[in-house]
């Protein structure tokens, strides 16, 4: 059965001990002689000596620990769609920090959804530009 060890109690340790530190407090959370995977291993230290995860998800089997997954990649993906007809409303200047703050943008939708509005030769030319 997994188990969530909180690990972010090494934050308050040496920099240069955090890691080991992480390593210590996995044991002690078992209460037992256990011992750490390779996978775990190179998941507590993957991030260097000074910066381990804050918690892990371990199951025990046979005496040894090993990872369940990743908590970073437990985050839900955003997928958000984008009304570019609304972005390039503004002048030049604002449309391309509107640009910039964009994650991935469609260059191409941004180019019909300018022709379609105001049809700026510079803008699309930018467009062009950034792709």
């Amino acid at each position: 059965m997994p188990k969530t060890v909180n690990l972010s109690r090494v934050k308050a340790s040496p920099q240069q001990k955090r890691a080991g530190k992480a390593v210590k407090l996995l044991r002690q959370a078992y209460n037992s002689e256990v011992k750490i995977s390779k996978e775990l291993n190179e998941e507590i230290w993957s991030r260097g000596m000074q910066n381990p995860p804050n918690k892990v998800k371990v199951e025990n089997e046979d005496g040894k620990l090993f990872p369940v997954e990743d908590f970073e990649s437990e985050k839900p993906v955003e997928t958000e769609s984008i009304d570019y007809s609304s972005v390039v409303d503004g002048s030049i200047g604002d449309v391309k920090d509107e640009v910039s703050q964009i994650e991935s943008p469609d260059f191409e939708a941004l180019i019909e959804a300018e022709e379609e509005a105001r049809d700026r030769k510079t803008l699309k030319e930018w467009f062009e530009s950034q792709k």
